[in-house]
């Protein structure tokens, strides 16, 4: 039974894209090391800067699961050390 589970979640269509209308189109961006991910989120080419709780970088202990908001001279710091992982679309409201 769980092999079908598995099977069906490969097998299901991706979630509709946001409209436009509902935020502001962004990346968001996720670097990993062996303690931590770090979230970042990017707007969209050709959109303006992001502002606000929704754009804060945050950093994820990978121990814990404890999030705290990154500085930016955190962020480049960390830029240099961590491994990009993954970026998926998404709105920032």
């Amino acid at each position: 039974m769980a092999g079908l589970l598995t099977l069906a979640a490969c097998n299901a269509a991706p979630p509709a894209p946001q409209k436009p209308d509902q935020g502001t189109p962004l990346l968001r961006v996720v670097y990993r090391d062996a303690d931590a991910e770090m979230v970042l989120m990017v707007p969209e080419k050709g959109r303006a800067s992001l502002r606000g709780d929704c754009a804060a970088p945050l950093l994820i202990d990978a121990r814990t699961g404890q999030a705290r908001v990154l500085s930016n001279a955190e962020v480049l710091a960390r830029l240099k050390t961590m491994q990009l992982a993954g970026a998926t679309r998404g709105v920032c409201p």
